[in-house]
């Protein structure tokens, strides 16, 4: 059963214990974010060959960056772009630094993307930013020891949405967001790793659980905007009413069973396999949201990690 709120995985993320507030406006969401620090995660951190930033696009003075993690070794190695969670509105690659960099010590080399947040940067320029991304890898992973051609695609919360829009845009609807430069690049992903996702905004309107408050103003009026419900079926939205679902990659979902997106997890499974789309979905029992990021904290996540890590080699072998 979902937890009532969600203080107790938000306590575990920033080291303390907290209540965070209920969001009442979306103008308060930046003073929310300096708040929302992780940076205490990050310790004990996985062994890999070399980390660094780099700039993947510049458009109207906005600047894509991503972090690159790259094995020990020489390659090449199979990637993996990875959008943090957040509700589109906070979060950042600092915050999944340390699981981003457990995937790259297991042979992948991880770019975890800082991409557009809201409000100041709302719908679609997250979408446009992970398409943009994809494009750029498959174009420039041989310079990290990269092989493109064997490509993950994976996120947590909104970053899992981010995910299978993605997968939506560059499988099947590929004019969907501004390419710019890149939009002639082809794409195409090995597998697509989705922890605790929205893929279905009618659902986690209708069922909002813990997520009471921020749905009304994170995830709609502050990404989608006022008129958010003339976009809540959009496939760029909500990635379970894409008619290219037969098109998705193999897929790996994971979801606690305390989650308040347990649902939309069950959502995307069922109209993956629907469409027989390979799908592994996994429900750990006795976990809420973002159970992962604290592996070092939690008796009992290494299993799971260690079975999505299995699952990665081997859909990229």
């Amino acid at each position: 059963m979902a937890n009532p709120n969600n203080n107790n995985w938000m306590s575990m993320l920033v080291g303390q214990d907290i209540e965070p507030p209920l969001p009442q406006t979306v103008e308060e969401i930046p003073f929310v974010r300096q708040a929302m620090d992780f940076s205490s995660l990050n310790v004990d951190m996985p062994d890999i060959g070399k980390s660094e930033t780099v700039e993947i696009r510049n458009k109207d003075g906005w600047k894509l960056v991503s972090e690159v993690y790259i094995p020990k070794g020489e390659g090449p190695f199979p990637v993996i772009l990875y959008m943090h969670g957040g509700g589109w509105c906070v979060g950042s690659s600092e915050g999944v630094r340390r699981k981003t960099m457990r995937l790259a010590e297991n042979g992948f080399v991880v770019f975890n993307l800082e991409y557009s947040l809201a409000p100041e940067r709302p719908f679609p320029n997250a979408p446009e930013d992970v398409v943009y991304a994809a494009r750029w890898i498959t174009k420039n992973a041989k310079n990290f020891k990269g092989d493109a051609s064997k490509m993950i695609i994976s996120g947590d919360s909104a970053g899992a949405n981010l995910s299978a829009v993605a997968i939506h845009i560059l499988h099947g609807d590929n004019q969907a967001v501004d390419g710019g430069d890149l939009s002639d690049v082809k794409v195409n992903f090995s597998g697509a790793l989705l922890y605790y996702g929205v893929f279905d905004f009618p659902l986690m309107i209708k069922e909002p659980l813990s997520n009471s408050g921020y749905v009304e103003v994170w995830f709609t009026r502050g990404y989608l905007g006022p008129n958010y419900l003339s976009k809540i079926q959009n496939p760029l939205v909500s990635p379970v009413f894409s008619p290219h679902i037969d098109k998705f990659p193999p897929c790996y979902l994971v979801c606690g069973d305390q989650d308040s997106l347990l649902s939309n997890t069950l959502s995307m499974t069922k109209t993956l396999t629907s469409h027989n789309v390979h799908t592994t979905v996994s429900i750990p029992g006795g976990f809420d949201h973002t159970f992962d990021y604290v592996e070092h904290k939690i008796e009992g996540v290494t299993p799971e990690i260690e079975r999505l890590i299995t699952w990665l080699k081997s859909v990229t072998s």
